[in-house]
């Protein structure tokens, strides 16, 4: 929609359609279209929006629990699952822990997730978590909703943000034509109101392309890039571009910028020998290892689209098998693997393995960040992130935002509202 003159501060928007008040967009998943509004029944919330929490790292040295065991204790913590001394309960009379109702987040999910892969089901069912995290390797970035991006602005404070300070005085607008004449107090409260901000974003995002669509001629309308709503269309065509993908984090970098690959992006391609080869492209190996490959795992290739970038460098291997000859673990504890080609082929060829248990990226991210409210950095339990992403009833951002709880299930629930092509079980909130 939108394409880049380089060393401008113009650049040109194609001719957006504008129909009864709402955006139509075609869904990279499945290729319908979503409402890009929808209603619900909003009323003042009391629960803010967490600011991000700078990520801290452990010091070196010394004696401590192991990574996978921090990585548990960090769930039961944040989940409210480890008794504190200041607790007052009962005590239990068989001794043992009380052990809290598992909630199903999407059971279509889970009876596919039991047809391709037992072990992972196993896990899943026993224990299937996310929650918000600093961003780290193995753990996840999500996309949000630029509804939910606009309102991060909105919160940020004034004068940091162009479009932050516009939707703030939309707000205070709203809130000192209350009644009682609104007041700080009143302006917290409805600042603290997801679905209220979401819905005041919603409107401002349409209000904004709908001026842009009337002032098109000939399909083209010419933006200053610095304007608000050169921002704001920056962010919009972005956002598109990103559309509900979560991401496994492979490494973090320079100034906090994460690498990994989106894993619910299937591709539906019959893998060729030239496919084949380029899958294998990494390891120096394409030419012996192609037709194996094909042989071996057929018309059960999962390759996946991983990002925008590195699409010819060959693909990344990722699995949840550590017993494969080289492979390595993402981080320590996390119980995710990638590479090991040569091996998992022959684990494949040999009955040891399903091809189901292995998924190829071609392409990865480079460069994500979580500072802006574009991503939000989750941690996970191994069965989430290992799973196929093939013809899942819900998809896998809802699930994930949804096993989060509180804000992102908030989140998850408006965005499904804007949908119609997903089983009613699914539409419901869990």
């Amino acid at each position: 929609l939108i394409m880049g003159r380089p060393r401008l501060t113009h650049f040109t928007l194609a001719f957006l359609g504008v129909v009864h008040g709402f955006i139509r967009v075609a869904s990279p998943v499945n290729g319908g279209l979503c409402r890009r509004a929808a209603s619900a029944e909003v009323s003042p919330a009391s629960e803010r929006l967490p600011r991000r929490a700078a990520s801290a790292s452990m010091q070196a040295g010394g004696s401590g629990p192991s990574s996978e065991e921090w990585r548990e204790f960090r769930r039961q913590l944040i989940s409210g699952g480890i008794k504190l001394t200041t607790d007052e309960s009962e005590p239990n009379d068989g001794g043992s822990e009380a052990v809290s109702e598992r909630k199903v987040i999407a059971p279509g999910n889970e009876a596919l997730l039991r047809s391709q892969n037992a072990q992972l089901y196993q896990e899943y069912i026993k224990g299937s978590w996310a929650h918000e995290s600093p961003v780290e390797a193995g753990g996840l970035l999500l996309r949000m909703p630029l509804e939910a991006q606009l309102t991060h602005f909105l919160r940020d404070g004034a004068g940091t943000d162009l479009l932050g300070d516009e939707l703030r005085q939309r707000l205070r607008k709203e809130v000192s034509a209350l009644e009682d004449g609104g007041g700080e107090e009143r302006f917290d409260n409805w600042l603290s109101n997801t679905p209220y901000c979401y819905r005041l974003c919603e409107g401002f995002i349409a209000e904004q392309l709908e001026k842009l669509a009337a002032q098109a001629r000939r399909g083209q309308v010419t933006v200053d890039a610095k304007s608000m709503s050169g921002s704001l269309l920056r962010l919009y065509q972005r956002a598109n571009q990103e559309w509900q993908q979560v991401v496994l984090v492979f490494s973090i970098g320079g100034g906090g910028a994460a690498s990994g690959v989106a894993i619910n992006r299937p591709l539906m391609a019959e893998v060729t020998p030239e496919l084949a080869k380029l899958l294998l492209k990494q390891t120096g190996e394409a030419g012996v290892l192609a037709p194996k490959l094909i042989e071996a795992f057929g018309a059960q290739t999962c390759v996946y689209l991983g990002g925008p970038s590195d699409q010819d460098s060959g693909a990344v291997l990722v699995h949840g098998v550590h017993s494969l000859d080289g492979a390595t673990e993402l981080a320590p504890g996390t119980g995710i693997y990638t590479g090991g080609e040569r091996a998992a082929i022959e684990a494949v060829r040999r009955g040891a393995a399903s091809p189901l248990d292995f998924r190829w990226f071609i392409g990865r991210h480079t460069s994500l960040k979580a500072g802006n409210g574009g991503w939000r950095g989750m941690a996970c339990a191994r069965p989430v992130a290992l799973k196929q992403c093939l013809g899942l009833p819900k998809p896998l951002w809802h699930e994930v935002m949804e096993l989060c709880g509180g804000e992102c299930a908030t989140l998850s629930r408006l965005e499904i509202l804007k949908r119609d092509d997903l089983p009613e079980e699914d539409r419901e909130p869990a």
